[in-house]
């Protein structure tokens, strides 16, 4: 399995491999931290960070809101463009939307993208709880995958099927088998099975999804695959 022992300033889910997989939520923190020398709070923040990256990956992915971002502490461009898309004529915000929304104008909005101009504190904690509901939420999950549907790529292999593909350490029986590695594997996905995955992430969010990949690359890929940390997956051609 891929590991980077070299002790770094910040943990990511690739130091805790050896403890667990963040992917399914198994990270032992006790042996972690004795493992990596750290405290336990480390630990805990390190899945934290993980998980929160990870479920911005999945929402991106499915999406198509390549700069969305709901974790605490990000851009305000990433929050917004994850509240409400991108600009109908390729723009990084929906500032339309945005602004009819938050009660501003659509170019107090680009300079809130922009980084020229900063939101009130009120506004600001409003579209905070608004990015964390996008993902948080059945709500805002099938806004996601009503934006893959209406996409060409998603309407495409809602039609004819496509690939399905995902980077991170994997291999047959996870964190607790020698045969996981960082890699990207992929394989053939049929346009009943992008259904089923897009309805497991609005039903059940991250872990619904996760849940739905382990098993569906366990059954079509190689037996008893399972994921350590997923970095990312897509459907169609990897970029």
């Amino acid at each position: 399995m891929a590991r980077n022992s070299r002790r770094r300033s910040s943990l990511d889910a690739n130091d805790l491999a050896d403890y667990g997989s963040v992917a399914n939520g198994t990270v032992n923190v006790d042996r972690a931290a004795r493992g990596l020398g750290v405290p336990k709070t480390e630990v805990r923040q390190a899945i934290r960070r993980a998980e929160a990256a990870q479920s911005n990956t999945f929402f991106r992915r499915i999406s198509g809101r390549r700069e969305a971002d709901s974790a605490e502490g990000t851009s305000m461009r990433g929050m917004l463009q994850a509240v409400f898309g991108r600009g109908p004529r390729g723009g990084a915000v929906n500032a339309r939307a945005a602004a009819q929304s938050l009660g501003v104008s659509p170019g107090t909005v680009r300079r809130w993208a922009a980084g020229t101009q900063q939101p009130s504190s009120g506004r600001l904690a409003a579209i905070r709880q608004a990015a964390r509901r996008v993902t948080s939420t059945k709500r805002g999950r099938r806004g996601a995958t009503a934006d893959f549907r209406s996409s060409a790529q998603g309407s495409q292999a809602l039609r004819g099927g496509s690939k399905i593909w995902v980077s991170g350490v994997q291999g047959v029986g996870g964190y607790e088998k020698d045969y996981s590695r960082d890699r990207r594997v992929a394989t053939n996905i049929a346009p009943s099975e992008i259904e089923a995955m897009l309805r497991a992430y609005e039903d059940g969010g991250d872990s619904g999804l996760r849940d739905w990949m382990r098993e569906f690359f366990d059954d079509k890929y190689v037996d008893q695959w399972d994921f350590v940390t997923i970095d990312d997956f897509g459907i169609g051609t990897p970029e």
